[in-house]
């Protein structure tokens, strides 16, 4: 089990506000009109007048839940890995660093009021340093980190599949690709379902595996088993 999150980028290594952000073509998304919850910089600031997370993830190695009023769920403990990424201008991803939890449910060190209140479930990381610019793997579509399409919300929970592939890429192992012919084996104790669903309930599975940072996979087989739980007990 592993966590990757999204975050914006910072050109001083994630340690400082940035220089000229304006003239930055990795730092749009600073400027774009959505609802990430900084105060933004301006077009003609020499030193980043912004006030965002990203500025000091490498100092005090901290992040919030999001969005406001979720907590971390019991995949996030002690000890996982987490994978730390960017979106590019062109929308696919770069992945920056790697590190592992150190804590959760923590009181934040950061004084970044008002852009903290209501992130009431904070996540604390061991040291770190962002990995060196030629290490950066960069080009990364959401299916290669996660597996599917990620809309909205800004960490998702991975398999531990998915972790090795992320640790390999950081290695500079590219992944392996699936024989043509593969001979599909199918054993008893893992068995592929195909279900049809409504365009609405897609949209409800989506929804809650945004909320909880998991994929709808995960909340699939947990509903399957909560039931055949319920009905073992009737």
């Amino acid at each position: 089990m592993g966590i990757v999150i999204r975050v914006l980028y910072n050109n001083q290594n994630w340690q400082s506000p940035c220089k000229r952000p304006g003239m930055d073509s990795l730092c749009s998304k600073c400027f774009e009109n959505n609802n990430l919850d900084i105060k933004r910089p301006n077009q003609a600031d020499e030193v980043c007048s912004g006030l965002c997370w990203e500025q000091d993830i490498c100092t005090n190695y901290e992040w919030g839940c999001t969005p406001k009023g979720r907590k971390f769920g019991k995949e996030a403990y002690k000890g996982v890995r987490v994978f730390l990424i960017f979106q590019q201008p062109d929308h696919k991803y770069t992945l920056w660093g790697s590190t592992k939890v150190d804590g959760v449910h923590v009181s934040p060190t950061r004084n970044l009021a008002p852009y903290s209140v209501g992130y009431d479930d904070w996540m604390r990381f061991k040291h770190f340093e962002p990995l060196p610019r030629d290490k950066w793997v960069r080009d990364l579509t959401a299916v290669d980190l996660v597996g599917e399409s990620w809309r909205t919300g800004r960490y998702r929970f991975i398999t531990a599949q998915q972790e090795a592939e992320l640790e390999k890429r950081i290695q500079g192992i590219a992944p392996e690709k699936p024989a043509e012919r593969a001979a599909s084996v199918l054993a008893k104790s893992n068995i592929t379902l195909n279900l049809t669903v409504t365009p609405i309930m897609y949209g409800r599975l989506e929804s809650a595996a945004n909320e909880d940072g998991r994929q709808i996979d995960e909340i699939v087989r947990e509903a399957i088993a909560e039931w055949l739980k319920r009905r073992s007990m009737t």
